[in-house]
């Protein structure tokens, strides 16, 4: 309780954290339901195993490659970029018709999975007061572990209401579209900021 009454004293950390949970709900919402929704649309499970394993090795070497593209171009616009991808990954699931174009859409989530990822953290790990990284990162722990809850509920609601897979799993768009609005709300001069010490 008292971390969270530091957090929302500082409204920049707050902001961020309110964007993180939103598109880190997404993301975590699509490689949740990936293989369930591949499922309904009538994909055979090994095919499915496999693309999820291409995601994993696609992503380690390119969780590398993001982390520099975020040295020089900004680690916002990174995020921003991934949020991007996300989404358009997200809409191209909800017209995909084949096994082929899972396994392309699962190699592109591998591109920014782990950029995403270590972007946020890094981003995230500038903007928390001098000598309180300890404290304020458990916090951020703990939204990244209440994430993946929006998502499946809005995908299920939607599903029960309309009966179909595609326009539900079109709906965790709208996580990353307020996830990226959040983003764009906090100080860019925060991005500049010098990583705290402690």
């Amino acid at each position: 309780r008292r971390t969270f009454r530091e957090v929302r004293s500082h409204r920049t950390v707050l902001l961020f954290l309110l964007a993180y949970w939103c598109y880190i709900d997404g993301v975590n919402t699509i490689i949740r339901l990936a293989v369930s929704y591949g499922l309904a649309l009538g994909f055979p499970s090994s095919s499915l195993v496999e693309a999820l394993l291409l995601t994993q090795a696609v992503a380690f070497p390119s969780a590398v490659l993001y982390a520099r593209l975020g040295e020089r171009w900004g680690v916002r616009r990174g995020i921003l970029l991934a949020i991007a991808v996300y989404a358009l990954v997200t809409l191209a699931a909800a017209w995909m018709q084949t096994v082929t174009e899972f396994f392309a859409l699962a190699a592109v989530v591998g591109l920014v999975q782990g950029g995403i990822q270590g972007l946020s953290r890094a981003y995230y790990g500038r903007l928390v007061p001098q000598g309180r990284s300890a404290e304020f990162f458990g916090f951020y722990g703990v939204v990244g572990k209440f994430s993946a809850v929006l998502g499946p509920l809005l995908v299920a609601a939607t599903e029960l209401a309309t009966g179909s897979a595609r326009g539900a799993i079109a709906t965790v768009v709208l996580l990353f579209v307020a996830g990226a609005a959040l983003l764009l709300r906090v100080p860019s001069a925060a991005e500049r900021a010098p990583p705290p010490a402690g």
